[in-house]
């Protein structure tokens, strides 16, 4: 009976230092980067904010947008730079497309062409891009690798011309795989162009 009560003691102690580590912690509101206009995303809890520094947060299009842009396949990767006032400020750190859509795109009879390039914006930011194009039939080698070189080139030229946030905004906007997409459907048909990850260096 006196272990067990010692027991249900040491429960208690416990669970009041849960309660007031718990009461330690402040919330803190989650801004976007600028390139997204700063706005709301969300909220994030600690007790110490420079455990938020570095601290990254993954959220979807619409959380950013404000639901403009619905049933988006695209994560938007971020962290927290800098905390103040009970606010924690991001800056864009990547993207990526969900693995399961990609799948989906990825059907038996069709050839699926992916391409990475290290690039530099106009700003000075590098960035490393994936992308992949998915044809309508089977493509030959030849017509593979002359759309990679597409893929890449209209990549490079693009980010050089834009600055990180500008480029940002017409990857995210489906702008950069539609420009890929007319210029590569001229060697072989395609179905799908996407940009399916950035990643800031």
């Amino acid at each position: 009976m006196k272990n067990s009560k010692i027991r249900k003691g040491a429960r208690v102690v416990v669970k009041r230092r849960l309660k007031d580590k718990w009461k330690a912690k402040e919330w803190y509101k989650v801004l976007a980067p600028k390139m997204f206009g700063e706005v709301n995303a969300g909220e994030t809890v600690t007790d110490d904010p420079a455990n938020l520094i570095g601290r990254r947060i993954e959220l979807g299009l619409d959380e950013v947008t404000g639901k403009l842009i619905r049933g988006s396949n695209l994560k938007l990767l971020l962290v927290v730079k800098e905390v103040g006032q009970n606010t924690a400020y991001t800056k864009f750190e990547g993207h990526k497309m969900d693995n399961g859509y990609l799948r989906s795109l990825a059907r038996k009879g069709i050839s699926k062409v992916d391409s990475k390039v290290e690039v530099l914006t106009k700003d000075g930011q590098e960035l490393s891009v994936k992308s992949s194009s998915f044809t309508l039939r089977k493509a030959s080698g030849t017509q593979k690798k002359l759309i990679r070189k597409i893929m890449q080139e209209t990549i490079a030229k693009r980010a050089s011309s834009l600055e990180l946030g500008k480029l940002v905004q017409e990857i995210i906007l489906g702008k950069l795989s539609s420009e890929i997409y007319k210029a590569a459907k001229k060697v072989y048909p395609l179905r799908r162009v996407e940009i399916t990850k950035t990643e800031v260096k």
